[in-house]
């Protein structure tokens, strides 16, 4: 199928996420076409210098001296073209090996077609809400996030242009279409705090006999969390400690505790426990307590690489999550040392 993936990049993030993109050519013959939202003149660069070194790489740039909502950018890239099927990637997703054939044969039986949960999620978990990792809204109207995603355009062109709601994310309390408001739905729209990217246009959707599916793809890795990092004050002046002394990162049980700790006072887990089962909080609670960390793992050991700096250790005791990243690490080390022509130590 000819297929091309929107990918958006974020600042931060280029130098290090290229190395995704190089995997997906690698192990596809699709198409992509690479985003820059927000960067700086240097990133933007590297992104048109790799496309000019493939055919199948676009490089596209919407002038905007800020990042824009991740929302609005989709929004963007479904109204500049007409192709058959609208399909997007986050950037820090990885192909361990061919992937075309799980995904066409998906494709196939579903209108949408979604995959590639981060590492921080238990991946039979369907978790209900209207956060980007939710599957399903508590009223069971399937989900699809937006990590990588493939949507049979032409009916929501339709979708789209009957019901004005796009991909845009929404704050019931500041914002809901009248429309959807007067909607017979097993949900109450006005109650979340945040509906976010696609989600109320996949719950309109539904509404149309839209065929919704979710799969993890076996040679997709997304690592999750990367393009949302915002370090505070606190934490830049910690990496600067760490930095001087070459310490390395830990990620330890003490330090995911205590992020589980943090987490368990939030508003969300407290409305989480009011409005669900106990097993969807607990496993909201524990995708929420992994996800910084992680991403934060990920940023050193992507520094390791290119800037020489200690690798950083995982040290939690979760033999499923210790083989993930394992096998994501390695991944990315042999496409480091293939980009760059070095030899492993």
């Amino acid at each position: 199928m000819d297929l091309k993936f929107n990918i958006i990049f974020v600042p931060g993030t280029v130098r290090y996420l290229k190395l995704g993109v190089l995997s997906l050519l690698k192990h596809s013959s699709y198409r992509y076409c690479l985003v820059a939202n927000g960067l700086g003149e240097e990133e933007r660069l590297i992104l048109e210098k790799l496309c000019y070194g493939s055919e199948r790489l676009e490089y596209f740039y919407y002038p905007s001296k800020v990042v824009m909502d991740h929302g609005t950018i989709l929004n963007i890239l479904f109204q500049r073209e007409n192709p058959e099927y609208f399909c997007m990637a986050d950037s820090d997703v990885f192909a361990a090996g061919p992937f075309e054939e799980e995904l066409e044969k998906q494709l196939q039986e579903c209108d949408v077609l979604s995959s590639c949960l981060p590492l921080a999620m238990n991946p039979t978990d369907v978790l209900p809400g209207f956060y980007g990792k939710c599957l399903q809204t508590p009223g069971g109207l399937p989900l699809s996030p937006t990590f990588l995603c493939v949507y049979r355009a032409d009916l929501f062109r339709k979708i789209i242009l009957e019901t004005k709601i796009g991909f845009e994310i929404y704050h019931p309390a500041e914002y809901l279409p009248e429309s959807v408001k007067q909607l017979d739905l097993p949900d109450n729209l006005q109650e979340p705090r945040l509906i976010d990217t696609g989600k109320l246009l996949n719950i309109m959707a539904s509404r149309y006999g839209a065929r919704f599916r979710h799969v993890e793809i076996s040679n997709l890795i997304h690592i999750g969390g990367i393009s949302d990092l915002r370090g505070s004050w606190r934490n830049k002046m910690k990496e600067g400690v760490r930095v001087l002394f070459r310490r390395p990162y830990v990620f330890s049980d003490k330090r995911f505790r205590s992020e589980m700790r943090r987490r368990n006072k939030s508003k969300t887990i407290k409305d989480l426990r009011d409005n669900t089962n106990a097993s969807n909080a607990d496993a909201h609670l524990y995708t929420r307590a992994l996800r910084m960390p992680l991403a934060i793992f990920f940023t050193h050991f992507f520094r390791s690489l290119f800037d020489g700096t200690p690798e950083p250790l995982f040290e939690v005791n979760d033999e499923y999550l210790q083989q993930s990243i394992d096998r994501i690490t390695k991944l990315i080390r042999e496409l480091y040392f293939e980009e760059y022509g070095l030899r492993k130590n």
